[in-house]
């Protein structure tokens, strides 16, 4: 199956962003005031037909790199909810999948948290949440490569993703 499918992967750990300083800047045009490597992500998550954002689990929510790109986006909800502004001029919705690993077994309501903000976050993108795949148990770094199951499940839902 040959697709033209163009993948970036932003690896947020490594990028320079600050926090959300809650400075109302973005109130004003829907755009950020502060400048550092977010500025390069706004325009990706626009033009993104979909958006796949996988996490390891910290205290039931998502690491606090990731956290803090989603609070940047910020300047997406004032677009949207205090200017009225499309967020992709198009008015197309993009498509979401959310992939968390977490340790620990899975207990009642261990991903519910990281669930809610990655729900909210692709809302703010007017993206789909097309779903997930939760993996607890996974305490080593490289230990998903014992795990089949999930490979596989990794890999149909990638498929399915390309065909929405």
């Amino acid at each position: 199956m040959a697709c033209n499918t163009e993948v970036q992967k932003i690896i947020v750990r490594d990028l320079q962003i600050a926090p959300c300083n809650s400075c109302g800047g973005c109130f004003e045009k829907g755009v950020c005031v502060i400048n550092d490597d977010m500025q390069k992500i706004y325009s990706q998550l626009v033009d993104a037909d979909a958006i796949i954002v996988a996490t390891p689990i910290y205290f039931m929510s998502v690491s606090a790199q990731l956290k803090a790109l989603i609070d940047r986006c910020q300047a997406f909800w004032a677009r949207k909810y205090i200017l009225n502004l499309p967020i992709r001029e198009d008015g197309r919705f993009a498509r979401g999948f959310f992939i968390a690993t977490a340790a620990r077994d899975a207990k009642e309501g261990l991903f519910i948290g990281a669930i809610k903000t990655i729900k909210s976050f692709f809302h703010v993108l007017d993206t789909k949440y097309a779903g997930d795949i939760l993996c607890a148990g996974l305490e080593e770094k490289g230990s998903v490569n014992k795990r089949q199951e999930l490979l596989q499940q990794a890999f149909d839902a990638g498929r399915q993703l390309l065909k929405l």
